[in-house]
Parts: structure tokens; C-alpha cells; sequence
């Protein structure tokens, strides 16, 4: 049952971040709501402001951007019903099994008296938060090529770093980018990610090999890959590969699933 309960606490927490996110998105979305025909395969989307307006406006595709936002919005109302609700049935099984993990009895105190407890064991996400705000050596290999932008505020090589991160991200689960690992043979690398499995208190080192087309690239990682494995670092131990190619394209809903059966 402890396992449960605690499973449920985090995903109350996990619910309350993102209802929060949610919320600070609706208190900037634009007015209205948006609707949307098709005519011969194409999409059409009209703004409508005005409950007796059935039309709308017109929103040609030059303004992609209130396009997003508007439909956001109405993803946003969905999704704060669905998870409100969710989070309301939590907090009554909560309520009805009062017993708790050790690691949540700060929770059982006033907020007022909870800041001020130095606890004796940590929870999955205080382990995580701690340990991003723990500095790191960075690569500072060629930084001016660090151009994709990520939710988490970082920037990254490429667009399929930049998916991978966000999923990480969006999912909760810590991550580092190039932080400095130096290995048995004293050489210093830098994994793409370094990332914290915070239920099991453990790092995972995650490679991304986006370039197996060239040969020197593929050569060289090979090499790395070989370090690596003298250094206790490997697949089915704690080391992520993933891959894109011709006729092997990079599909972040893959890797997501499989992230999920390995860290949630």
C-alpha cells in the first residue's frame, strides 16, 4: 500500500505543477475561442469573439502564432477539467489512507512549520531538485553551435536534442546536458545527457547518435561507446543509445514510451 500511496502523492505533485503551468497560460491567452472547417483537404480556422457570433474571423496562416495560442487555450480548459478532477479524486484516497511514506511526514505539518524541517529523508523530487541546482562542468566545445532552444531554458545541438530534452522535462525526470564524465582511462567526455533516476537514486548516461551515416562519426563513437563500456558504462546497466539515419528516422513518441517503462 506504501508504494501506492507514495505513487499517488507523486502524482498529486506532478498534477499541481502542471495545473499551475496551466493556469499561468490561461492568464495570458488570447480572447475568444477558435473554430475550424475543412474545404478540399485544407484547414480553415476562424477567431471568434462574440457568443451570437457562429462565423468568425478569419485568421489567415501568416498568423500562425494566435492559430497556437488559441488552440492551446482550448486544450488547456480540457486539460484543467480532466486533471482537476483527477487531483480531487487523489486528494480523497489521500484522505481516506492517512498513512504515509516517511519520506512525506513534512507534509502532514503547517507549511509555516514544514520550511523550517531539515528532513532525514528525502522525497523522489526534492532528490531531483537538489541535484539540478548542483553546479556542473559543461562542454565548451564549440558553444556558438548550442542554437535549439528547450522548455527547461538550455539550449542544444540539435532538434532531436531539443525533443529529447523536453521530454525529459515534461516528464520530471532531471537531466544534465554535456556535463564533463570523466572515465577509468582519464578521459573526460561528455555525454549528451546525463540523468538522474530519482527512484532508484541512480544516473543514466543517454547518447544520442544522430549522424550514424558518416563514417568517421560512426567510427568515433564506436570508440566512445568502447571507453564507455571499460568504464562500467553500458546498455542494460546505465546507458541510454538512441539513433537516426536514413530509412531510420528520429521518433520521439518511441523513445518516450520506452523513457516511461524505464523511469515511471
Amino acid at each position: 500500500m506504501n508504494n501506492y500511496v507514495s505513487e499517488m502523492i507523486r502524482r498529486k505533485q506532478e498534477l499541481e505543477t502542471a495545473i499551475s503551468r496551466a493556469e499561468q497560460f490561461m492568464k495570458k491567452a488570447p480572447a475568444g475561442k477558435i473554430r475550424t472547417i475543412t474545404l478540399k483537404g485544407q484547414a480553415y480556422f476562424y477567431r471568434v469573439t462574440k457568443e451570437t457570433d457562429h462565423q468568425g474571423k478569419y485568421i489567415p496562416k501568416t498568423h500562425n502564432d494566435m492559430i497556437t495560442r488559441l488552440i492551446q487555450k482550448e486544450y488547456t480548459k480540457i486539460f484543467l477539467k480532466e486533471a482537476t478532477r483527477e487531483l480531487s479524486q487523489i486528494a480523497t484516497f489521500l484522505n481516506r489512507h492517512a498513512s504515509i511514506p516517511p519520506e512525506y511526514a513534512r507534509n502532514k505539518l503547517h507549511k509555516n512549520k514544514a520550511d523550517f524541517v531539515k528532513p532525514y529523508l528525502l522525497t523522489d523530487e526534492e532528490v531531483g531538485k537538489l541535484w539540478e541546482k548542483e553546479p556542473y562542468k559543461i562542454s565548451d566545445y564549440k558553444v556558438e553551435e548550442r542554437v535549439y532552444p528547450t522548455l527547461k531554458g538550455d539550449k542544444v545541438r540539435s532538434k532531436s536534442e531539443a525533443l529529447i530534452a523536453d521530454m525529459y522535462y515534461e516528464m520530471g525526470i532531471p537531466y544534465r546536458y554535456e556535463c564533463a564524465l570523466l572515465l577509468s582511462n582519464g578521459k573526460t567526455k561528455y555525454p549528451d545527457f546525463t540523468v538522474l533516476d530519482t527512484k532508484r537514486r541512480k544516473i543514466i548516461y543517454h547518447e544520442h547518435m544522430g549522424r550514424l551515416d558518416e563514417d568517421r562519426y560512426r567510427k568515433e563513437n564506436l570508440i566512445k561507446l568502447s571507453d564507455y563500456r571499460k568504464s562500467g558504462i553500458y546498455t542494460g546497466k546505465n546507458l541510454i543509445l538512441t539513433f537516426e539515419g536514413a530509412g531510420s528516422p528520429f521518433n520521439i513518441n518511441d523513445i518516450k514510451k520506452s523513457t516511461t517503462e524505464m523511469f515511471l
